[in-house]
């Protein structure tokens, strides 16, 4: 038989009622605080969050300048878009940065700053105390300035009307590609390559099947790649003994004239260097062939790939630079480079060329394009032709041949023969179908914002809102027949740069994209100051937004030193 409470003694019974208190409030008091962690992880889980991916930590401040590869100005339009719309297109993710749980961010700001440069920023850091604090990423971009483009036409135009959307698509196999194809090859070219605006006078024809022009790297695929590249500022000390194929280009065309390039090279006590270079045309005549005699020892020939002896190079005097002046003289301005993995080449030559179309990423088995094959895989399997099979090295002249014979092949085909990844992009060809008769993807910034019901504002003084005007009138009258709302866009012109970093800080929780674009005037008097003004400008912007919104500052660049973007979503 139990005890009842009652039959124990009043001591007993006041301990055993206070033990029992003690056993009933504990868990509760344990439950609640962990409810609480649970909570605030959940909150903190929430939040979207902005990292870089490799090409992004290239291209980041924290590397030395001689290393970084610095971003193009699409790059940054892509953020803007991403973080506005989702994701870009089917098949490709983002190429410089990931955005964790991307459909929380609530807002976007971004602030243009043009007349501010990279140098700037590394010349007044002090300056830029509350900035640092603010962001940790910071990457250097190549902006208009350097070429006296339009930032303005470049950040919010993406050139694409409806009428090219599905073929654009077809061919390049996803949006990013053709936004990066057709506004990069010739605006991004222009901004490291002195290419004129005057076309070449030629009268080649040709049967391709679809234009050259789409086999051609694009700029940042150059410098992705590893080609030497003209980059301006302190950049320009990574290849500042290279020279230009020609002092100046002609804009690439279709009809422009493909010209296969092969090098073999030997190990001097100076590293790799040029012992011999073969340059076929298009009727796969040899146009050029040369040894060369490097100027340092060569301790080692490399004869069983590069087929070079010592014996064949005793009576050679030809030198490097001489080999440099006849490529010049002998390539027209609007030459297309063809060959396998040509930056090694043009590395080798110590040239820089603007219009190169690379084999080993135009051919591709595995479906990756990090997995390169070899040319004599390609010339075997494509051309039924046996190459580099002799036990001697290499043959230049039969290795450029072979890589210009892969190129006509394939223009003689589609964008899609002999390549893995296109083939593999042919099974969304439902879902690119589907995104072709949706409205995602219009003429302007603007307008993508329009079509997708997403509010817009620009502020600016009006030496810069009238640039705008014209995109954003575009998308309102793109829209009229559609219904959708033209006052979700809203452009304002006030009279000086406080009013326009007021606007914005007042207004960008009403928006979901917010721009701020002033133009600063810089000079070596009051650089310091201004400098002061712009950290309290961007921290003053940073401080009125509300949690989950990504904040990107765009330093416009000068005519002599690249732009920076500053990039971070804000938690609390």
């Amino acid at each position: 038989m139990s005890t009842s409470y009652f039959s124990t003694s009043p001591k007993t019974r006041k301990r055993r009622a206070y033990k029992n208190n003690q056993n009933e409030e504990t868990p509760t008091i344990e439950l609640n605080t962990t409810d609480l962690d649970k909570n605030v992880k959940k909150r903190k889980k929430q939040f979207p969050h902005f990292r870089l991916k490799t090409n992004g930590e290239q291209a980041s401040l924290s590397n030395e300048p001689d290393t970084r590869i610095p971003l193009t100005l699409t790059d940054i339009q892509y953020l803007l878009l991403h973080s506005l719309l989702g994701n870009l297109n089917l098949t490709e993710s983002p190429r410089w940065y990931v955005i964790d749980k991307c459909n929380g961010i609530q807002q976007t700001t971004c602030l243009v700053l043009e007349g501010i440069s990279l140098d700037h920023w590394e010349n007044y850091s002090d300056e830029f105390e509350n900035t640092k604090n603010v962001f940790k990423e910071v990457v250097e971009v190549i902006t208009p300035s350097v070429y006296e483009g339009s930032l303005v036409q470049e950040l919010a135009l993406v050139p694409l009307s409806e009428a090219e959307k599905e073929s654009i698509i077809h061919k390049y196999g996803s949006m990013n590609l053709a936004l990066e194809a057709r506004k990069d090859l010739m605006i991004m070219m222009k901004a490291v390559f002195p290419i004129g605006n005057e076309i070449s006078d030629n009268s080649y024809t040709n049967e391709d099947k679809f234009p050259r022009t789409q086999l051609v790297l694009s700029a940042w695929q150059l410098i992705e790649e590893n080609y030497p590249v003209p980059l301006k500022g302190k950049l320009s000390d990574a290849y500042s003994d290279y020279v230009l194929t020609k002092h100046e280009y002609a804009p690439v065309t279709a009809k422009s004239p493909m010209f296969g390039i092969d090098c073999e090279m030997c190990l001097t006590n100076a590293g790799s260097e040029l012992t011999r270079v073969s340059v076929v045309n298009e009727k796969h005549e040899v146009v050029y062939e040369s040894l060369v005699k490097p100027f340092n020892e060569i301790t080692d020939y490399l004869t069983r790939f590069s087929g070079i002896t010592k014996s064949l190079l005793n009576d050679v005097t030809k030198r490097l630079h001489e080999v440099q002046t006849d490529l010049q003289s002998l390539l027209p301005p609007d030459a297309i480079l063809v060959g396998q993995s040509l930056n090694t080449d043009l590395h080798a030559l110590k040239m820089m060329h603007p219009y190169v179309i690379d084999t080993s990423l135009l051919y591709n088995f595995a479906g990756e394009r990090t997995r390169k094959p070899k040319l004599k895989t390609l010339a075997k399997e494509f051309l039924n032709e046996s190459i580099q099979m002799g036990t001697d090295g290499h043959c230049s002249t039969e290795d450029s041949l072979a890589a210009l014979k892969l190129v006509q092949l394939k223009l003689s085909k589609s964008m899609a023969f002999g390549d893995a990844v296109h083939t593999n992009r042919d099974k969304f060809k439902e879902n690119i179908a589907k995104m072709i008769k949706s409205p995602q993807y219009a003429l302007s910034i603007f307008n993508h914002m329009l079509e997708q019901k997403k509010s817009s504002l620009v502020v600016g003084c009006d030496d810069i809102t009238g640039d705008y005007h014209t995109y954003l009138a575009q998308a309102k009258e793109s829209v009229q027949l559609k219904k959708a709302n033209p006052k979700r866009i809203k452009l304002i012109t006030v009279d000086s740069v406080e009013e326009v970093i007021t606007s914005v800080a007042n207004s960008v929780t009403d928006y979901n994209l917010s721009m701020a674009h002033l133009k600063i005037d810089v000079s070596t008097k009051n650089e310091k100051e201004v400098m002061s003004n712009v950290n309290k400008w961007i921290k003053t912007v940073w401080d009125s937004l509300l949690p989950s919104s990504l904040f990107v500052v765009l330093f416009g660049g000068t005519t002599t030193s690249n732009g920076l973007a500053l990039v971070n979503v804000k938690h609390t």
